[in-house]
């Protein structure tokens, strides 16, 4: 856990200091405070720390000047603090100019504040960032993970972060691809964070390796879909071009249901990327269909035989997607140009493909329950790749 620079610069020890280049760097993420008089050797440096020091020798030093320079631009540090009154009478414009270059915040200090009066600061603000997030992590991941023995005290509790149990809930979950970095993962974490604050709604977050959980207060008017709209926005802005699914799970009026929607949120999210047009915000009840796949799953029915009984000629065919033509046809319910332009071929073109399917399967494309029996066929198989 870390803080950017621009919540640093707003605690009251910093209000005496003076950022005087590299105000784009402002969001860079604090992870470390280093303090040196003496800068030796720049690379046991760590990523994302904030170095405070005096410049001792950087007034004279030419060679000493050379490497701060070179430190100022390898993209290590969140920041540099550099006192002035001590060994520098002002901060050279030519780190000036570095600091600006390669957007690094660049602080100046006064001589009459002390070392430990800002890394003391910094650190609490970090710790209790910490341990906030922490705190309601773990009531979150309590209250999905561990049985309902006392419902009165989790209210009180729920009290504590702002949250009225006695209210409905929704949880919502927004999905991101496993390798993403931390840096990353905390700015997904803080952009969902900021959306729901502007929103005055007490919630709960808990970050996992590939998702943040979240719990909010159900409203008046969809107000949930309002919100994740806004949230899917505020972390694409905040951490570029990733392919993010947002799942809603149902709204609940009991603490012993938060379980069920925090899976059907999970389960929405996951499963909105096998529609043919993907959906970045799902909603649990929209996956009626996959859903009736799952529970003739779990009933004992084999997927793999029942699309196999329908695809299997497609399936084996070399050289064509008949699959995709027929679920891109299926989608844009039986209409041929739409369905023609979607696939970037000519309308002859995909009536011949369709002639095929028709072929192959035995199916009669313009029965309604034969082109249901394809359209669960083809669910269950893009099921079956994807979960089983």
């Amino acid at each position: 856990m870390a803080i950017r620079i621009h919540e640093a610069l707003q605690l009251p020890i910093m209000k005496q200091t003076n950022l005087i280049a590299g105000k784009n760097g402002l969001q860079n993420w604090i992870k470390w405070v280093t303090i040196v008089e003496v800068i030796e050797d720049i690379n046991r440096l760590q990523e994302g720390e904030f170095l405070i020091t005096t410049g001792f020798g950087l007034g004279e030093n030419e060679e000493k000047q050379a490497e701060f320079k070179r430190l100022l631009s390898i993209g290590k540090l969140s920041g540099v603090a550099l006192y002035t009154g001590v060994y520098l009478k002002e901060i050279p414009p030519s780190f000036i100019a570095i600091a600006d270059q390669y957007a690094l915040p660049l602080i100046e200090i006064p001589s009459n504040i002390n070392f430990s009066m800002i890394t003391k600061e910094l650190l609490e603000q970090i710790i209790n960032k910490q341990s906030q997030t922490f705190e309601q992590s773990n009531f979150l991941e309590a209250l999905l993970n561990q049985p309902i023995l006392n419902k009165a005290d989790l209210i009180e509790r729920g009290k504590k972060f702002g949250v009225d149990f006695t209210k409905p809930q929704t949880i919502f979950s927004v999905h991101f691809p496993a390798l993403i970095d931390e840096n990353s993962k905390e700015s997904i974490a803080e952009a969902i964070q900021s959306v729901l604050k502007n929103k005055k709604r007490p919630f709960l977050t808990r970050t996992k390796s590939e998702s943040v959980l979240v719990l909010l207060e159900e409203g008046n008017g969809g107000i949930i879909a309002e919100i994740s709209k806004e949230v899917l926005q505020s972390i694409k802005a905040a951490a570029g071009p990733v392919a993010f699914s947002i799942g809603i799970g149902k709204t609940v009026t009991r603490l012993d249901m938060l379980v069920e929607s925090a899976k059907q949120a999970e389960q929405a999210a996951h499963l909105s990327q096998l529609f043919f047009k993907p959906r970045p915000i799902i909603h649990y009840d929209d996956l009626s269909l996959y859903q009736l796949l799952l529970d003739m799953k779990n009933s004992g029915v084999d997927l793999a035989e029942f699309y196999n009984r329908h695809l299997s000629s497609l399936l084996e065919s070399q050289g064509v997607d008949f699959i995709t033509t027929l679920e891109a046809y299926l989608h844009y319910n039986q209409n041929i140009k739409y369905t023609a332009d979607e696939l970037y071929i000519h309308r002859h073109t995909l009536k011949y493909r369709l002639g095929q399917i028709e072929k192959k399967t035995g199916a009669n494309l313009s029965s309604f329950e034969d082109c249901t029996k394809l359209y669960l066929a083809v669910i269950a198989y893009k099921l079956s790749k994807y979960i089983i």
